[in-house]
């Protein structure tokens, strides 16, 4: 595994392959980012990873702060998986690095864009610069950022790129929580809570699969409960709206807090 720091370098060096795959990451890797790099490596021969925190997509400069980072368990992680290429660049040289124009797509203001205004706006930017070093065929992202992959997915499109997202399943603990980077920061007692919560959600889905969704029973649940969230919605995941019915092909997205964590999830 070579590991590149320069976004010159790790361009003039991909340009000897006529195709890769590419997996961006803001570190703290976990199951979750292991499943999209085997994804990756199965399915391209050459594969990219990069570790960049991006701080222009945290609306909340504490919650950059304690986000959970250990550099030298990632790159013993992509080693071990025998990553070809992992890109760890600095702020200054994802930032500086020179990109065309591009346009911004639509964000919905519903979920994340609604309780993070201006998150997406970060996530763009830097995927703008990540995909203009690393020029990839495929990019792989998780379900779990499910709303991120359609955000992206719109930018790609209205900016003509050729670029394949690559939607991979969220992992997920034995006790049905989505693995995240966030969860480091909970006891086990909060892994416990958290899992409860999500459990909750689904059992309510499958009782209530092919029904109206009864989004003020759901929230008076969760309240009764004493369970902080910023939102509950069922989403159409075609069209990415409101749905009023539960379906097979709708989700129930929420964000939740335990011990003060924000955590996400979509079931």
């Amino acid at each position: 595994m070579k590991i590149v720091k320069k976004s010159n370098e790790i361009k003039t060096i991909l340009k000897k392959y006529q195709s890769y795959g590419f997996v961006p990451t803001m570190g703290a890797l976990h199951e979750g980012h292991k499943s999209l790099i085997r994804k990756c490596k199965k399915q391209n021969k050459i594969t990219v990873v990069s570790i960049f925190l991006n701080p222009k997509q945290f609306t909340n400069k504490e919650d950059l702060k304690k986000y959970p980072s250990n550099i030298k368990k990632d790159i013993s992680i992509c080693k071990s998986l025998k990553v070809n290429f992992l890109f760890i660049p600095s702020f200054k040289e994802v930032y500086s690095f020179k990109t065309k124009k591009f346009k911004y797509p639509k964000i919905e203001k519903i979920l994340e864009e609604k309780y993070r205004p201006g998150h997406f706006i970060g996530v763009i930017k830097v995927i703008d610069k990540l995909i203009s070093i690393v020029p990839a065929k495929k990019m792989y992202l998780g379900e779990k950022d499910y709303q991120q992959i359609k955000v992206i997915s719109d930018y790609l499109k209205i900016n003509k790129t050729n670029i394949k997202i690559i939607k991979c399943n969220t992992i997920r603990y034995k006790n049905g929580l989505a693995i995240s980077s966030r969860n480091k920061r909970l006891n086990n007692k909060g892994l416990f809570n958290a899992s409860k919560i999500i459990n909750f959600v689904k059992k309510f889905k499958k009782n209530n699969q092919n029904k109206i969704f009864n989004q003020k029973k759901l929230k008076d649940l969760l309240d009764s409960k004493k369970i902080k969230y910023d939102y509950i919605e069922n989403i159409n995941l075609q069209k990415f709206i409101r749905s009023k019915r539960i379906s097979k092909n709708t989700k129930l997205f929420i964000a939740y807090y335990v011990n003060n964590i924000r955590l996400i999830d979509n079931i």
